[in-house]
């Protein structure tokens, strides 16, 4: 017999490792995902997965946010080279060292 009894929350779910002679805890499990399979290897594969599928979900929306960007930069900087051409030639301003 194991010196060990594992003891499980029905309202919860942890589980309890508790030490038969001195009645004290030695371990608390607690579950890794909400709807636990019961076999925790198998909840951090889920965990796993899941957060792999999320991860590459905002990768992807972080991506389209950039691309938004860098075609609202380049149209304001063609729209910046448009009026820079329309406006022709731009007297050089005076340098006060030239003054003397």
């Amino acid at each position: 017999m194991s010196d060990f009894l594992e003891v499980k929350c029905p309202d919860c779910g942890i589980v309890l490792v508790v030490n038969r002679r001195t009645g004290k805890t030695v371990e608390v499990k607690r579950s890794i995902i909400e709807d636990t399979t019961g076999d925790r290897f198998k909840d951090a594969e889920i965990k796993i997965k899941t957060s792999a599928s999320a991860l590459e979900k905002k990768v992807a929306e972080a991506k389209a946010r950039e691309a938004g960007k860098m075609d609202r930069l380049n149209a304001m900087f063609a729209e910046g080279l448009e009026k820079a051409k329309s406006e022709g030639e731009v007297e050089r301003p005076v340098n006060p060292m030239d003054l003397d």
